[in-house]
């Protein structure tokens, strides 16, 4: 809730219980929330606990409008370093992707269509803010990504396993990478991988070293090893 008030989110509606105001930072909160222009009220735990999605609420529950990105406007920081999500369906991974893609200096993502929302509620969690902050563009085909990516001369980089005999068995460790110019990097899911042959095909694939016993990591992780390689190569400044 913070972090939408940090990032002037626009509130629609607020309701909280009295539970709220059994912390400092709980009572700093609501008194925030006072001075925002929305409809609020104050319900007992029963009914909080009714609306809530979660097993534990915290005494606060509020609607927001999530903003809205068009591709090119996904495309507009430079130099770009996009995340492609595509066929992603664990909520909690791709909240987790955008989190990390923020931390570490992504300029946005994009989700192809059929992929999970990064705004279902699960993914909100996961993110803690970021997909307010975060330039996001979903449901995005992949012959218009294909598409955007060539108009802003952005290099499409697909994480991909190195098995001997799978079609990406020319790819490269994902350190011998250049991250440097304007880069889309295509993940997918764990059990699947990437979904689209298009995006699988448009550009180079990378690969991270595993133990042989290994056969996958976890998107969100292996993701997030590929975002701080390209970190790292750019001279991120962290604060």
């Amino acid at each position: 809730m913070e972090e939408a008030l940090d990032c002037g989110a626009h509130f629609e509606s607020i309701a909280f219980t009295p539970d709220l105001e059994s912390t400092e930072r709980g009572l700093a909160l609501k008194d925030a929330l006072q001075r925002v222009p929305c409809r609020g009220a104050e319900l007992n735990k029963q009914v909080m606990d009714h609306i809530s999605d979660t097993e534990s609420p915290q005494g606060i529950a509020a609607i927001v409008m999530r903003p809205h990105f068009a591709l090119e406007d996904v495309f507009e920081r430079e130099p770009q370093l996009l995340i492609i999500a595509d066929g992603l369906q664990d909520p909690g991974n791709i909240g987790a992707i955008v989190r990390t893609g923020e931390a570490a200096g992504a300029t946005g993502l994009v989700s192809t269509t059929g992929t999970v929302s990064p705004f279902n509620a699960k993914a909100l969690r996961a993110s803690m803010g970021s997909a307010l902050r975060l330039p996001i563009a979903v449901s995005q085909s992949p012959e218009a990504i294909i598409r955007a990516c060539s108009q802003s001369g952005v290099k499409i980089l697909a994480a991909s396993p190195a098995w001997p005999d799978s079609p990406s068995s020319r790819s490269i460790n994902y350190t011998d990478a250049d991250f440097r110019p304007g880069v889309a990097l295509v993940v997918g899911s764990e059990g699947g991988g990437i979904t689209s042959n298009q995006l699988f095909d448009a550009g180079q694939y990378v690969h991270i070293p595993m133990a042989p016993t290994v056969e996958s990591l976890n998107v969100a992780s292996s993701t997030a090893i590929l975002l701080y390689e390209a970190a790292r190569q750019r001279h991120f400044k962290f604060n």
